[in-house]
């Protein structure tokens, strides 16, 4: 059976993790898949985890980059290397949590050819598997083009989107630019091609991190943020409120260390759902 989506899981030392990624992967009810786990580098033993469900199914295949190359040139090569009409994708720390995530994306695609890219729900979980909180995303192709501008619609191990019109995208950036914004670049070019839907589904569970609520990085992603949102001003709507919101998160963040541990859960919560 030739894939129908080609399902892209990047890693890199994420042996203790990923078990749970490829088995909501296999737990699913739409079965035209490939799963492409596209090691990067590791130097745990990644290889002999996802080996053993490769010998078991062989829907799955391993793709060893032999230097790390990055996120951004992984999920390229996975691009390239797919088969589906489709593309998924799951992180090797999160997983799928209901069985017809797959299914009813792709029954979602089938119905409105003219969608080029449909997210889901989020259930967020801490490191120790515990529910945090959940939150839905801008809903319809209206929704998200009056937001996509101000944040991110789409959370990446949610989406579902056509392969040919990512390559015709060229792809994920692999310039500085697009360094940790990656997907949010992606999703911007995507919607100047087609329509956009997200499903009020609570469909994958995502982990928080400790160190991503302070994540070295969110300064350099706000600026880069900010940038995307100047350069594709002429595409979507509101864009003064974007920069204005973009200006002000920048700001705010400063103090978000500030934040006692206890309570900075219910801060991004809010963030989530109301911002």
């Amino acid at each position: 059976m030739e894939p129908q989506i080609s399902i892209i899981l990047p890693t890199h030392n994420g042996a203790k993790t990923i078990a749970q990624s490829i088995d909501s992967v296999l737990a699913q009810t739409h079965a035209a898949w490939e799963l492409l786990v596209i090691d990067d580098g590791s130097t745990d033993n990644t290889r002999e985890v996802v080996q053993k469900y490769c010998e078991k199914d062989a829907r799955i295949r391993y793709i060893k980059n032999e230097t790390n190359l990055g996120i951004q040139k992984t999920l390229n090569r996975g691009l390239t290397e797919a088969k589906g009409e489709y593309i998924a994708r799951i992180d090797d720390d999160d997983f799928w949590i209901i069985p017809y995530k797959l299914s009813a994306q792709y029954a979602y695609m089938q119905l409105h050819p003219e969608c080029v890219l449909i997210g889901t729900g989020v259930v967020v979980y801490n490191e120790k598997k515990n529910e945090v909180f959940r939150y839905l995303l801008p809903e319809t192709d209206k929704d998200i083009r009056g937001k996509i501008l101000s944040k991110n619609c789409f959370t990446h191990s949610t989406v579902l989107f056509s392969k040919r019109v990512a390559l015709e995208c060229d792809g994920y950036g692999e310039g500085v630019e697009a360094k940790h914004v990656e997907d949010y670049d992606l999703w911007l070019r995507l919607g100047t091609k087609g329509s956009m839907t997200n499903l009020p589904l609570y469909a994958i569970g995502f982990t928080l991190h400790e160190n991503s609520i302070s994540a070295e990085h969110k300064q350099d992603q706000f600026a880069k943020d900010n940038a995307l949102t100047k350069k594709y001003r002429n595409d979507y709507p509101g864009y003064s409120g974007a920069i204005f919101r973009g200006t002000l998160r920048s700001m705010l963040y400063h103090f978000f260390g500030l934040v006692p541990k206890g309570l900075q859960h219910s801060v991004i919560e809010w963030y989530k759902k109301n911002w």
